[in-house]
């Protein structure tokens, strides 16, 4: 018993520990990679425009709406729904009083504010998911073009999705425990994990997901901002650059 609650104890730092090499080995491969150039038109004139052109092809995932119309409602709403979900998280690290007293907010209102919209995205997201999956099933070119890793994504974020409601709608969850076993996970004094319902579950599920980021297509949540950077950056060179090679 006392070396399971070692391994428990211990599996955060492991956690982080594969997902940052992961990361690293996934990002040195991106670096060795070279884009052929290819004929993309028009170009930004300026570093500005180029990241404002990437940030706006993301936002509205335009690389997908010709190939897969019928899916972008539901893709768009799981990103969106996961970015709310997100930055509610970091109220389970932190909380901002002085935030909310400029917008003169109390704790009490905050709570029930973000207990509604939790609620909310997290079953917003979990449909998403389920419309994603079904999508894949249904479509027999998606069908065939699917691989096991695809529904294995899918079914992470299901049960990350899952689990975090189970714990919203079950009982009440306690933010200052949270709070306080975070604070002591990155103090490198790990103690025993909140007594909320399903915390426990949670927490190792979103572990879970945390390794396989850098394996899986989940990863182009971190990747897709520097392959698109790298593309264009091969495809059109710098202008003083271009001229020295003529």
């Amino acid at each position: 018993m006392e070396h399971a609650s070692t391994f428990f104890h211990g599996l955060p730092y492991l956690t982080g520990a594969a997902l940052l090499l992961g990361l690293l080995w996934r990002l040195r491969r991106w670096q060795r990679v070279v884009a052929r150039p290819a004929p993309l038109f028009p170009a930004p004139d300026t570093t500005p425009a180029a990241w404002a052109q990437i940030a706006a092809e993301v936002c509205l995932l335009g690389g997908r709406r010709s190939a897969f119309a019928a899916g972008i409602v539901a893709a768009w709403c799981l990103h969106a729904t996961l970015l709310l979900l997100a930055v509610g998280h970091c109220r389970a690290v932190a909380d901002f009083p002085g935030l909310w007293a400029v917008l003169g907010l109390t704790v009490k209102d905050v709570d029930r504010f973000g207990a509604v919209a939790g609620s909310a995205a997290g079953l917003a997201a979990l449909a998403a998911v389920a419309a994603l999956a079904v999508r894949r099933l249904a479509s027999p070119a998606l069908r065939v073009a699917s691989r096991p890793q695809d529904f294995l994504a899918l079914a992470l974020l299901a049960a990350v999705l899952a689990s975090g409601l189970f714990m919203r709608l079950a009982g009440r969850t306690e933010l200052a425990d949270v709070r306080a076993y975070c604070a002591a996970l990155a103090a490198l004094r790990p103690g025993p994990m909140p007594q909320a319902p399903g915390f426990a579950v949670h927490f190792l599920l979103a572990q879970a997901l945390a390794v396989y980021l850098p394996w899986g297509k989940l990863l182009h949540a971190f990747g897709v901002f520097p392959a698109k950077a790298g593309l264009r950056a091969a495809t059109f060179p710098p202008a003083d650059a271009a001229g020295g090679a003529s």
